[in-house]
């Protein structure tokens, strides 16, 4: 049984990490109107709302919140698997940090989705989820293209070059078409990753299950 406090303590430190990381990672960037529409920064943001929410509610005992925490937490697994991953293979080689940033840089894309892995792991009671809460989770990143390319097609800006169709890599990837495959590729992703973790839930409680059953035969 996981101590109580230990979890408190873990909650409270990873949301002030990643509340702290936001903040200065946005005020030391050169361009921090930039930083803001990058989708690290949103989802280690939603990352931190949903870990102080968890302090709050693991503190009163609140339990009509944790159906809304589940999501928030599944939705978090998700996506710090997607910025941890996309960053280091597709964004790592892209620019270089200097002074706090290179701390926040680390604590953003490494240590962040780190805890919330090791949250679920340890902390965090499996449940037994259905499938279409896959299609909840893909709302935010569907969200966050559409407004993306949107806001491109206004001021010519895009927050990441595969979402760029008016450059040709590095800048871009030379078309709609083109950043439409990139779309398609991370839904599937996405939804591949959904499968995983509504899987892993059920194994974890499958196991939990037996193991209950064992010990009171």
């Amino acid at each position: 049984m996981i101590n109580y406090n230990v979890k408190l303590v873990f909650h409270m430190i990873t949301s002030f990490i990643g509340f702290l990381s936001v903040i200065l990672h946005i005020v030391y960037s050169p361009a921090p109107w930039i930083s803001i529409t990058k989708f690290t920064i949103q989802s280690n943001l939603l990352v931190s709302v949903t870990f102080l929410l968890s302090v709050f509610a693991i503190r009163s005992r609140k339990q009509h919140l944790t159906p809304l925490l589940d999501f928030f937490k599944n939705c978090s697994i998700i996506y710090m698997f997607i910025v941890i991953t996309t960053y280091h293979f597709l964004l790592a080689s892209g620019g270089e940090y200097v002074g706090t940033r290179i701390i926040t840089n680390f604590t953003l894309h490494y240590l962040l989705p780190i805890f919330v892995f090791m949250n679920w792991i340890v902390f965090e009671v499996k449940k037994k989820f259905s499938y279409k809460h896959i299609f909840l989770w893909m709302l935010f990143p569907l969200l966050y293209c559409v407004v993306s390319l949107l806001r491109g097609l206004v001021d010519g800006f895009y927050p990441y070059f595969f979402l760029n169709p008016t450059g040709v890599i590095p800048e871009g990837v030379g078309s709609y078409a083109n950043v439409a495959v990139f779309i398609i590729a991370y839904l599937c992703v996405y939804i591949i990753l959904g499968i995983v973790l509504i899987l892993l839930n059920r194994i974890f409680l499958h196991f939990k299950t037996l193991n209950t059953a064992t010990s009171s035969s």
